[in-house]
């Protein structure tokens, strides 16, 4: 079993987990085209608008759906679509890791940049199906954590402006090298950026790293 057999879809700053008899888990949840009403866990990094999307939102919740979420994601959960405080759980970089009932494990890591403070936001660490993925968030660091696949921002515009440069360099110091990185967080929704990801994947994959494109516009 390969670690990306379970992720189904990427878009923009999005990522979809489905496995087997397991649980569905979006991570910024965006431009939905259906409503399934599937997710057994939602995880929203921050509330910028392309990250948190109240439409989307809805398309991905069902009635038993658990969210892992900022505080002004939190408020507006509980405000807008009713949703019971004990299926809300508030994160920051500095909380615990939590564990849900339907099977992935959670752990917040720091996402920071000139345009997202320390605190503002997160980035996920996700542990099910025997396999481990950082989705990185919005941020210019990444941390240095052991994982199966990570899931790194090259926009260039608001997050890693120098993509070229710090992703390497970053997945140079990280103690153990991803299994697999996939370049995420450009095409579509950022206008001029479709080739950042395949400009990445190339010069990753000079470097010796295992690189996958997902995204899609």
């Amino acid at each position: 079993m390969d670690a990306l057999d379970f992720v189904d879809l990427v878009r923009h700053g999005m990522v979809r987990f489905r496995l087997p008899d397991g649980p569905v888990v979006y991570v910024d949840p965006f431009q939905l085209e259906k409503a399934h009403h599937d997710a057994d866990l939602i995880v929203v990094t921050h509330s910028h608008s392309d990250h948190f999307s109240p439409e989307d939102l809805r398309r991905a919740a069902g009635p038993d759906t658990c969210f892992a979420v900022t505080a002004p994601v939190a408020d507006w959960l509980s405000r807008e679509m009713g949703v019971a405080t004990p299926y809300i759980s508030l994160l920051s970089p500095a909380a615990p890791e939590l564990v849900f009932e339907c099977g992935a494990t959670l752990t917040p890591l720091p996402a920071q940049n000139k345009n997202h403070p320390l605190g503002f936001g997160f980035g996920a660490l996700l542990t099910m199906g025997g396999f481990t993925y950082y989705v990185a968030g919005d941020t210019d660091v990444l941390s240095d954590v052991a994982c199966d696949v990570l899931f790194v921002p090259c926009d260039g515009l608001y997050n890693m402006l120098n993509f070229m440069e710090q992703v390497p360099a970053q997945l140079a110091a990280m103690s153990r090298k991803p299994g697999v990185v996939v370049p995420y967080h450009y095409s579509g929704y950022m206008e001029g950026t479709d080739k950042n990801g395949p400009r990445l994947a190339e010069k990753l994959e000079g470097l010796g790293y295992n690189v996958r494109l997902l995204c899609r516009p």
